[in-house]
């Protein structure tokens, strides 16, 4: 059970704003590793979404469909943003930036990066102990980002997240350069210096 004494200052339909602000309606990119996907679900990765159902139905107003958007927003609620512990995390750009970061590159993945960020920024466990890095959120990564940004602002912890998230990019698109065309996933990447 999650146990937190902070308070809960984050909000899902902002953080659900921003990341759709990225995401397309219907693809079906044949260099797309997720294969078809609408509004960014991959029907490879997720085939019984209760929604396949209304798409292949042949509903002639897919984009309009009440039930499909909130299908859509319960998704990435579930699927994302309660796994990310949105409603706890200390700040809402870290919560939109990490929410936006799982719905492109999973879960675990942007877990990752927040706990990899976390422990570089501990001046070698003098203000925290070094956390497990295995990509589920939990008491001890919601205690150590706030030590975290106490110490070093929320600025560094964005930041640091959104070169992680260029990287793992980078890395995808030397791998296998049919990956290339997505060149469209830097947009993704946002810098502060405030």
């Amino acid at each position: 059970m999650l146990i937190v004494n902070f308070p809960l200052s984050t909000d899902f339909l902002s953080a659900y704003n921003k990341a759709f602000s990225y995401e397309g309606f219907i693809s079906n990119n044949l260099n797309d590793k997720g294969g078809f996907t609408y509004k960014g679900i991959s029907r490879t990765k997720h085939p019984s979404w209760s929604g396949w159902k209304i798409i292949d139905s042949g509903a002639v107003d897919i984009p309009s469909n009440q039930q499909l958007n909130q299908l859509v927003k319960e998704f990435y609620r579930i699927e994302f943003w309660n796994k990310i512990k949105g409603d706890f995390l200390p700040t809402q750009s870290i919560a939109v930036e990490l929410f936006e970061s799982s719905v492109n590159l999973g879960v675990s993945v942007a877990s990752e990066f927040l706990q990899r960020a976390i422990n570089l920024l501990n001046r070698n466990s003098r203000l925290y102990p070094d956390i497990v890095v295995d990509g589920a959120i939990g008491n001890q990564t919601l205690s150590a980002l706030n030590k975290c940004i106490a110490a070093n602002g929320q600025r560094l912890i964005f930041n640091l997240l959104n070169f992680y998230q260029a990287k793992r990019y980078i890395e995808l698109m030397e791998r296998d350069h049919s990956q290339k065309i997505f060149i469209g996933w830097f947009n993704r990447i946002e810098v502060t210096k405030c």
